[in-house]
């Protein structure tokens, strides 16, 4: 029987592709080499539960063994494709955590610490190590805005977040006036569930959310006085200025409402999720997944600030046309201190992409997502989401009267009078003492940071990484490994402060000696990072 070769095309084997069903048809499946590994996984549900993968995450992943990097390849393109419909049972019916199996199996310490922005007020590394060791499903081990700390008014440098509860237009008119000088702020809406049309704002746009990073103002206009308008001018004038940046997700859905109900044209407003997907799928090389469709809060603050969000048990069915309760108003505080948490590190990881994308529109202008090499996405506009996306994937939680103690001392219920009511403080226990002095190499560093922050309107670049630069550009005698075992008892990763100088350079335009870079920093980088992340640093040091 004489044989036949078939032709490539109708081969059923392919040494490189494998099994080949059909002729002509695009793999199911891109082949992901070890690099894209570091920072992609599978989709899952409407969109994974794996965020682009933070600088130090991505450091912290160079020590992994082949075979968990092999492991983790595997497993995500062998996930199936999800339908392109929402389901309504997305609230209940959270996304799989893909991304845990990825920080347990790095040995690092890394994911240990929390994410780094530009922001003043960030999560204590001891917070934060506190909530990832507490027990699953318990009201301390979730992610709130409680948790998060930075310079106060009076002084102290761990000031609690503040929140402003307003239930007339006075004290919303006043509590505004604090928001003016902001450039971006967090936006969200709660609205009665079962409420219609024809019943009115007050039911449709029942509790009114925005949030700066050191503060946050729930209007809740459900409990307005009949006499007041609904609209204080200055939230108004705020959704309406093009210049204040105002992030959520399902923004536009939200935005919808303050037209239709209260009459304001919002501009201005920032969809997430557009974010979100550039910087995750820029980083993997699969520009193909960069759309428009909406990937809920709870996803991205999981994904991002490596905390699971939690939502109350009843919080879908809440009247929110009722006085709150004190764990409402912390649920409510913290969706809109997330969305401003959420755009700082995301816009920080898209700065931190090499070539790196200009950051997408605002959602008003229903303008493409643009790519680094100037390409617009066509896709589909997300108007034909549902409002679930808004809570999927949270997880029910009660909060202990501990819990909500601790967090009443930040809240104020506004007064109607010219000064808000604020409670009074509890005596501050005396800080301890540091027994051990700090190094001059540290202090010098810090100065040097104040400083270099304090004649800036802006820095991109986090603290931590603007520190660990200035100890290693002004003492030769430094290297990344010192510097590492200077900044914290046990020593950080050697690998995370190679990525906070680089971050640092990068972001901040800062100078450096050629040879040095070379030799002490990009020299500790595998080779596939450096071409995939630091190839324009890998260029300008190459004659040196």
């Amino acid at each position: 029987m004489g044989s036949r070769t078939p032709s490539p095309k109708r081969k059923l084997w392919h040494p490189n592709n494998g099994i080949v069903f059909a002729a002509n048809r695009q793999s199911l499946y891109p082949r992901l080499d070890s690099a894209r590994a570091f920072n992609s996984l599978a989709e899952d549900g409407h969109e994974t539960q794996s965020a682009s993968i933070s600088t130090e995450e991505t450091n912290s992943l160079w020590v992994r063994e082949v075979v968990i990097r092999s492991k983790t390849v595997a497993e995500a393109v062998t996930e199936p494709i999800p339908n392109d419909r929402h389901s309504t049972d997305a609230k209940d019916n959270a996304p799989r955590e893909r991304s845990q199996d990825l920080e347990q199996s790095d040995g690092g310490d890394s994911l240990e610490d929390p994410p780094l922005t530009s922001l003043d007020f960030d999560i204590p590394v001891e917070a934060f190590q506190a909530a990832r060791s507490a027990a699953p499903g318990t009201p301390e081990s979730f992610w709130s805005y409680t948790l998060y700390r930075g310079p106060g008014e009076d002084g102290d440098a761990s000031a609690k977040v503040k929140v402003h509860y307003c239930r007339s237009n006075h004290t919303a008119e006043r509590v505004c006036q604090l928001f003016v000088n902001e450039k971006v702020l967090g936006f969200d809406l709660e609205w009665v569930a079962e409420a219609n049309k024809y019943q009115g704002a007050r039911r449709n746009v029942s509790l009114i959310q925005i949030a700066s990073q050191s503060r946050i103002a729930l209007f809740h206009l459900a409990l307005f006085p009949k006499k007041d308008s609904l609209v204080p001018p200055t939230f108004k004038k705020i959704m309406e200025d093009q210049e204040i940046t105002k992030a959520g997700v399902f923004i536009k859905g939200d935005c919808t409402r303050l037209r239709n109900f209260l009459g304001i044209n919002s501009k201005g407003i920032f969809e997430l999720s557009h974010l979100y997907k550039l910087v995750k799928h820029s980083a993997s090389g699969q520009l193909g997944l960069i759309d428009k469709r909406l990937v809920s809060l709870a996803t991205q603050v999981k994904d991002c600030l490596r905390l699971p969000m939690f939502k109350g048990p009843d919080v879908r069915s809440s009247d929110w046309s009722q006085a709150l309760r004190m764990d409402q108003i912390i649920y409510a505080a913290s969706d809109a201190y997330a969305s401003v948490q959420l755009y700082a590190i995301l816009d920080r990881q898209r700065e931190l992409l090499d070539p790196t994308p200009p950051l997408p529109y605002h959602a008003d202008l229903n303008l493409p997502i643009r790519l680094a090499d100037g390409v617009s996405v066509q896709t589909p506009d997300e108007s034909t989401e549902t409002e679930e996306i808004k809570t999927a994937a949270k997880i029910p939680a009660t909060l202990s009267q501990e819990y909500m103690a601790s967090a009443g001392e930040s809240i104020q219920v506004e007064a109607d009078g010219d000064e808000p009511v604020v409670q009074p403080k509890k005596p501050r226990a005396a800080k301890r003492s540091d027994p051990s002095p700090k190094d001059e190499r540290v202090a010098a560093a810090e100065s040097w940071l104040k400083h270099y922050r304090a004649v800036r309107e802006k820095t991109k670049a986090a603290p931590a990484a603007l520190r660990a630069y200035h100890m290693w550009h002004a003492n030769e005698d430094l290297d990344p490994p010192a510097i590492a075992a200077i900044l914290r008892e046990p020593p950080l990763q050697t690998s995370t402060v190679v990525g906070y100088i680089l971050e640092a350079i990068k972001l901040e335009k800062l100078p450096y000696k050629k040879e040095r870079l070379r030799t002490e920093v990009l020299s500790l980088l595998p080779k596939e990072v450096l071409g995939s992340r630091y190839k324009t640093f890998l260029k300008e040091t190459e004659d040196s």
